[in-house]
């Protein structure tokens, strides 16, 4: 089975309200896309430049404003905020994508062709165009649908892709199950991903890697931190940035409670709209 499938396409963040979760992430120092609206739901990016600048990664902050609008997966998925709750693939190919996931045992709806536009303070208008692929709920160990980007130029745009706080890069996406390793072998098969270590188990496949943990591997590594609930679930996720005493600095101007360590910051999920946020020095 080949699925098109590439990379992690972005995370998607289920929060209260798109507009004060840009206000939040902005006094991290990250720069926030305009605001998106689609059927049910608006949302703002985080967005990177993955693979040499030619494709997007991104950090997507989305909330439920009309749950009979939104379509019924997606309702769904956000109907309880301050959570990570979707992982999104990137696809080369939304159809093919569809039918292989199908071929392979998974229940796929029909391919959605969409778009959203973005209006920028100077007036100019972006028409962003996509195509999403919705696999049924509860056949994954973590929720997890599939994007292709039919203007991937308008998400790589230095106002968007250029930092305050000197973030280069997504390097991460951070999960925990009862079994990181069956939970890795799920996005083997359906991903054509690799897995490897123990602690976390990694997947890989592109330039985003997801990284999963059993209970007592997360808080060993999180000292203080608990497991937000007891299901396997996405927590966060890590970002590369060029100088991490700067990020700290910034974070504790802020007002933000950032843990320090020799290698990594950490933001409580209470303090970033319920994800957990790590930063780590670029080429870590």
């Amino acid at each position: 089975m080949t699925s098109d499938i590439v990379d992690i396409d972005h995370l998607m963040l289920s929060v209260q309200n798109s507009d004060l979760a840009m206000d939040v992430y902005s006094k991290m120092g990250f720069s926030i896309t305009p605001r998106g609206v689609l059927e049910g739901m608006s949302n703002r990016l985080i967005c990177f430049s993955g693979a040499g600048g030619k494709v997007p990664n991104f950090v997507e902050m989305m909330s439920l404003d009309d749950a009979q609008l939104a379509p019924p997966a997606m309702a769904a998925a956000l109907k309880i905020p301050d959570r990570a709750v979707l992982l999104v693939a990137a696809s080369n190919d939304a159809k093919n994508t569809k039918t292989a996931l199908n071929e392979g045992g998974m229940k796929v709806s029909p391919v959605i062709d969409t778009g959203r536009e973005w209006k920028l303070p100077s007036g100019e208008v972006l028409d962003l165009t996509f195509s999403i692929v919705l696999p049924a709920p509860a056949q994954a160990p973590f929720y997890w649908i599939a994007c292709q980007h039919k203007t991937p130029q308008h998400y790589l745009r230095e106002d968007f892709t250029t930092h305050n706080n000197g973030a280069t890069a997504l390097k991460n996406i951070i999960a925990l199950a009862d079994d990181p390793q069956k939970a890795a072998n799920h996005f083997c098969y359906f991903w054509q991903a690799k897995s490897s270590g123990k602690s976390p188990v990694i997947v890989s496949r592109g330039d985003v890697d997801l990284h999963i943990y059993n209970r007592d591997e997360f808080q060993s590594l999180f000292v203080g931190l608990e497991p937000a609930r007891p299901e396997n679930h996405l927590a966060g996720f890590t970002v590369a940035v060029k100088d991490l005493s700067l990020v700290g600095e910034l974070l504790s101007k802020a007002g933000l409670s950032p843990i320090v360590e020799d290698e990594k910051i950490i933001l409580d999920p209470s303090q970033a709209c319920g994800s957990l946020v790590v930063f780590v020095a670029d080429g870590k």
